[in-house]
């Protein structure tokens, strides 16, 4: 075995696919595709097998999957020890539940501070389980009240909403609602549930729209009221809330990805920075 083909197997196991992969090593799908066939006509075994979600190692890939997760680490904390330079990373794909997660961009920005090794590619995913689910994302923060079994994760905290106009307001604000787009990625959600969404919305004439920035950009600037995510809303000195928060329409706030895809050293980093960072950001000042 070759090490360099250790690491294009952790890298297609990682990514989903051999042509992410090769995106993120900077080589084309076939040589993703011929590096693991060497690799397996060295061990002399098959590494993958077709699952419902596609390749997935089998039991002998899972056994190697963790044999080069060893080999990675001692070799990271090698060039550490020396002060070697970092070695070049694919870039960490994140998405968020209906856009929140512009909410999270000064967090975003002090991890690449820490650790500019790490490039990030936000995503516009509206259903970030779905992203991670058919590996377009690497990580997902989620608002979801039970993530489903094909991903592990971190509960950082639970989220409270409650209705929101702008203060300065001189006349009684329309009340503001979710479009079709967002009502049918995450249909039946808190999100849907707070405001009116798709049909309901648009029978009774309102302004919608389909992601959480759009929303909170519109009651900032006047044209409405909706209800709102209290730790962001209630940061925004322009806004007032109308009423107390709703605990029907509480939800947890997760840190996930693919279970069986042992995350990269980048993703690794940015899951610990982002534990801390974003429960520290939820749960503090103001409270909700």
């Amino acid at each position: 075995m070759e090490w360099s083909d250790l690491q294009v197997f952790l890298a297609a196991v990682r990514a989903g696919s051999y042509t992410a992969a090769g995106r993120q090593l900077g080589i084309n799908r076939t040589t993703v595709g011929r590096r693991v066939d060497a690799l397996e006509a060295a061990l002399g075994v098959a590494l993958f097998e077709e699952g419902p979600l596609g390749p997935a190692p089998n039991r002998a890939g899972k056994r190697l999957l963790a044999a080069a997760e060893v080999m990675e680490r001692e070799v990271a904390q090698m060039r550490r020890d020396l002060a070697l330079p970092h070695l070049a990373q694919g870039p960490v794909r994140v998405a968020g539940s209906g856009g929140i997660v512009s909410e999270f961009l000064p967090e975003f920005a002090e991890f690449r501070r820490l650790h500019p090794e790490v490039s990030i590619e936000l995503l516009g995913e509206l259903d970030p389980i779905d992203a991670v689910t058919y590996r377009r994302a690497d990580l997902a923060i989620a608002l979801v009240r039970k993530p489903p079994l094909r991903l592990w994760g971190v509960e950082l905290a639970t989220l409270v909403q409650a209705p929101y106009a702008r203060r300065d307001r001189t006349a009684q604000p329309m009340q503001l609602g979710w479009g079709f787009e967002l009502d049918a990625a995450l249909p039946g959600s808190q999100w849907t549930a707070s405001n009116p969404a798709g049909e309901a919305a648009e029978k009774a004439g309102l302004t919608t729209f389909n992601a959480w920035p759009q929303m909170k950009q519109a009651v900032l600037a006047g044209l409405g009221s909706a209800t709102l995510w209290c730790f962001a809303a209630d940061a925004e000195v322009d806004l007032e809330r109308l009423a107390p928060p709703d605990p029907r329409h509480d939800c947890p706030l997760w840190l996930l990805h693919r279970a069986k895809a042992p995350p990269s050293p980048g993703l690794s980093a940015l899951i610990a920075f982002l534990t801390d960072a974003l429960s520290a950001r939820v749960k503090g000042p103001p409270a909700c």
